[in-house]
């Protein structure tokens, strides 16, 4: 059976207390079925003791910080700091038991982006890491990318022992930056073996990543989900912008995917 994540921030246990407790009662009561826990720098310390106890025991999967909070692993000049800003979703790991830890490829095009991408990941020597395939640019930085092409995404699971994290809206937006059919583009990028996925709606003509809520773009989502997941598969529903308020519209997406995929 496959199963679906709810994705929360680690801020959300002092920004946002009570989408955090909605979460817990939901999670706990079975609505979803694992959480990913997005680990912001220098959160942990702060958060870790109510984190242990609203969600220790629940199965767990970690999201490293990435670019936009200045993680970004392409920049020879910053590995010290980011082994620092990696260390909070370290950290989080540890305390939830979890065996993945999401971190993305760097910033920019061109080869030696890539390579210095390689050598931090490399470097982290963490056996939790899975590598993340990421669209063409970043659309709040508004930076080009690596980490789109499947041969890209090999290396770092052949030189760095990374598992690997397919997100569907990077994928069919990398496919149409890249003006490659979006399924071989899938195709290619299954045959890598993913341990997990993300999942959102949006435009299929698109090269923007927009995390639409299910039913709310075009995608064919149950094309993507039976076609290009195993039956077992952790798919995080990465749905939704802004500080949400309930858990009612993850509910609602949860409700939707299981429906379609009947």
């Amino acid at each position: 059976m496959r199963r679906f994540g709810l994705k929360l921030w680690s801020k959300d246990f002092i920004r946002n207390i009570k989408f955090a407790k909605d979460a817990e009662i939901a999670l706990k009561n079975g609505k979803f079925d694992y959480l990913e826990l997005f680990a912001l720098p220098d959160s942990f310390m702060e958060t870790k003791d109510i984190v242990k106890d609203m969600f220790g025991g629940i199965k767990t999967i970690i999201h490293a910080s990435h670019a936009i909070q200045g993680l970004d692993i392409s920049d020879k000049n910053e590995f010290g700091n980011n082994k620092k800003r990696l260390l909070d979703a370290q950290r989080f790991a540890d305390l939830l038991d979890a065996n993945y830890i999401i971190l993305h490829p760097g910033m920019n095009v061109g080869v030696e982006f890539l390579e210095e991408s390689i050598r931090q990941f490399r470097s982290f020597n963490d056996s939790r890491l899975t590598v993340e395939n990421l669209p063409t640019y970043c659309s709040q930085t508004k930076r080009l990318l690596h980490g789109i092409l499947p041969s890209e995404i090999k290396r770092f699971i052949d030189e760095c022992g990374a598992k690997f994290c397919l997100d569907f809206s990077h994928a069919i937006c990398g496919a149409n930056g890249c003006n490659i059919d979006i399924f071989e583009f899938l195709s290619e990028l299954v045959k890598l073996n993913p341990v997990m996925y993300h999942l959102c709606d949006g435009d299929i003509n698109s090269t923007c990543d927009e995390h639409l809520h299910f039913g709310e773009g075009n995608y064919n989502l149950r094309q993507l989900v039976l076609d290009f997941t195993s039956e077992n598969a952790l798919i995080t529903m990465e749905t939704g912008h802004g500080i949400p308020h309930s858990v009612e519209p993850w509910i609602n997406d949860i409700s939707y995917i299981r429906n379609i995929i009947k």
